[in-house]
């Protein structure tokens, strides 16, 4: 087996906080300060962003709803094993896999997944978590739009608690890649989620509510 390094990923509250700051302060900068709140010397812990974008999402199935508009949605509140790092070099980093080994052959992938990791509604994420997501991302009847990018994997195995086995058809080096919150965000197993009524994932945000290309209202996840 050859050992791939380990760490830890995922969208902050912080990051989340940063970059959509930086839409705030560019509006500032463009000449338009009224919508630049920045007037307070001391920050303030609390309270409520509110913010436009382009896109919104007509649903928030995951698994199911996962054009670009959705992933906008949904990337505050979900996780996936792995992350793709900044432009311009996109390296594959550990975000609920802690690490993973790749066999001699580059057809299996072992996993190790970070403990006491929590979903919102308080269940520890486990193996059969992340085998569960990929199942029903790869079954035919969830009719996934991205269940194209797991075409190559032939088995998914749990070994324990914190560690599973996806064994590919052939080996398929940008395989990584396809296990990122855009493909496959991981939610409970058994949840059957609907376009209204979400998953609990593990991200910064919960969810509170949401109007189809309208609006999404979350709160941080404490």
């Amino acid at each position: 087996m050859k050992k791939r390094r380990e760490g830890l990923g995922g969208l902050t509250r912080r990051g989340f906080l940063y970059l959509t700051g930086l839409g705030t302060a560019g509006m500032t900068l463009a000449g338009i300060p009224q919508l630049g709140r920045g007037e307070e010397k001391k920050p303030k812990y609390g309270g409520k962003l509110r913010f436009a974008t382009r896109w919104n999402s007509a649903g928030l199935d995951v698994h199911k709803n996962q054009e670009f508009a959705d992933y906008l949605s949904y990337c505050y509140m979900y996780g996936a094993l792995t992350e793709q790092g900044s432009l311009p070099n996109v390296e594959i980093h550990p975000m609920l896999a802690k690490s993973w080994e790749i066999s001699q052959d580059g057809r299996e992938y072992i996993f190790s997944l970070r403990e006491g990791v929590k979903f919102h509604h308080g269940k520890e994420l486990d193996s059969s978590d992340v085998k569960y997501s990929l199942d029903r991302v790869m079954n035919p009847a969830t009719r996934a739009p991205r269940a194209f990018s797991f075409k190559w994997v032939d088995a998914v195995d749990i070994i324990d608690k914190y560690h599973l086995k996806i064994t590919l058809k052939e080996p398929f080096a940008p395989f990584l890649t396809g296990l990122t919150l855009y493909n496959c965000a991981i939610i409970p197993n058994g949840w059957e989620p609907t376009g209204m009524k979400p998953a609990p994932g593990t991200g910064p945000f919960v969810f509170k509510s949401f109007v189809p290309n309208e609006t999404l209202e979350v709160t941080r996840f404490d």
